[in-house]
C-alpha cells in the first residue's frame, strides 16, 4: 500500500500522478474562472448583449440542449469520419515515404506546400466545389487532419532501430509481418502524438467550413446566433465546441492507453 506523501504539511498525496488531483484541478480551475467571470461582469456592469454572463449562457446551454446536441452531433460525425480517412491516409503515406525515400523529395514537399496555404482561403473553395452538405467539411477536415499524423508517423517509422529489421529478416518475416509486429507498434507513440494535435485541427477545420457555408453543425449555429445577436446562444455553442474538442482528445488518449497499456506504468 502506498504510504502518504507529506507535501507542504498536508498528510495526503497531492502529487501530479494522483488521479484525483488530475480530475479536481481542471474542474476547480474552470469553476473558479466562471465565478470570477460572473463577478467581474456584475462589478463592471458589462451589458449582456456584448458579453453574456456564465449563468446566462450556461442556462441557455441547458434550455436549448436538444438543438445544441443535434448540431454537435452533425459536427462530431464529420470529425469521426475525417479522423478515419485522415489517419489511415496519413499512416499509409508516412510508411510509403519512409520506405521509398524518393517520395519525400516529391510528394512530401507538395503536401507541405498545400498545408501552408491559409485554411480561411481554401474553405470557400471546398464549399464552391462540393456544396454546403457534409462533403466539403469532410474533405477539408480530413486534409488538415492527416498532416500532423503524417509528420509524426514518419518520425515514428524512422526511429526504429535498424538492427530490428535485420533480425526480422533473419527470422523469415514478410513485409506485412514486419509492419504489423514491428514498425506499426514502434511508431504508435508518435502516431498518437499526431492524433492529439489533429483533434484541435479537426474541430477548427469543421467550424471554419461551417462558417463559410453549411446547413448544420456548431459553426452554422454560431453564425445563426450572431445574425440574430443572440449572444447567450452563441457562447453556449462555443462551449459545446470546446467540450467536443475535449471529448475527442479524451477518446484519443483513452485509445492510446488501451493500445499501449505499458504507458500506465511509465514514470
Amino acid at each position: 500500500m502506498k504510504s502518504p506523501v507529506w507535501r507542504s504539511g498536508f498528510p495526503f498525496d497531492l502529487s501530479l500522478d494522483s488521479r484525483i488531483v488530475k480530475v479536481l484541478l481542471p474542474v476547480l480551475t474552470l469553476v473558479a474562472s466562471l465565478v470570477a467571470w460572473e463577478l467581474a461582469e456584475i462589478y463592471f456592469q458589462i451589458p449582456s448583449y456584448l458579453v453574456p454572463r456564465p449563468s446566462e449562457f450556461l442556462g441557455r446551454f441547458y434550455t436549448d440542449f436538444p438543438e445544441i446536441w443535434r448540431q454537435t452531433s452533425a459536427t462530431g460525425i464529420v470529425i469521426v469520419l475525417a479522423f478515419l480517412v485522415g489517419g489511415v491516409v496519413g499512416i499509409a503515406l508516412a510508411y510509403l515515404i519512409v520506405t521509398f525515400r524518393s517520395l519525400e523529395d516529391g510528394a512530401y514537399q507538395l503536401i507541405v506546400f498545400l498545408q501552408i496555404v491559409p485554411k480561411t482561403i481554401t474553405a470557400p473553395l471546398f464549399v464552391t466545389w462540393f456544396g454546403v452538405d457534409m462533403t466539403p467539411k469532410l474533405a477539408m477536415t480530413a486534409f488538415i487532419t492527416f498532416f500532423p499524423v503524417l509528420v509524426d508517423a514518419m518520425t515514428g517509422f524512422r526511429s526504429i532501430d535498424q538492427r530490428l529489421y535485420h533480425l526480422s529478416r533473419s527470422m523469415g518475416a514478410s513485409w506485412w509481418q514486419t509492419f504489423i509486429h514491428l514498425q506499426f507498434p514502434a511508431a504508435l507513440p508518435h502516431i498518437f502524438s499526431g492524433l492529439k494535435i489533429a483533434t484541435v485541427y479537426a474541430v477548427t477545420a469543421v467550424i471554419v467550413v461551417e462558417f463559410v457555408g453549411s446547413s448544420d453543425g456548431l459553426g452554422y449555429l454560431i453564425v445563426q446566433a450572431v445574425g440574430t445577436m443572440d449572444m447567450s446562444l452563441m457562447f453556449a455553442a462555443i462551449l459545446a465546441t470546446s467540450l467536443l474538442g475535449l471529448f475527442f482528445n479524451l477518446v484519443v488518449t483513452s485509445l492510446e492507453y488501451a493500445l499501449m497499456p505499458w504507458l500506465k506504468y511509465r514514470a
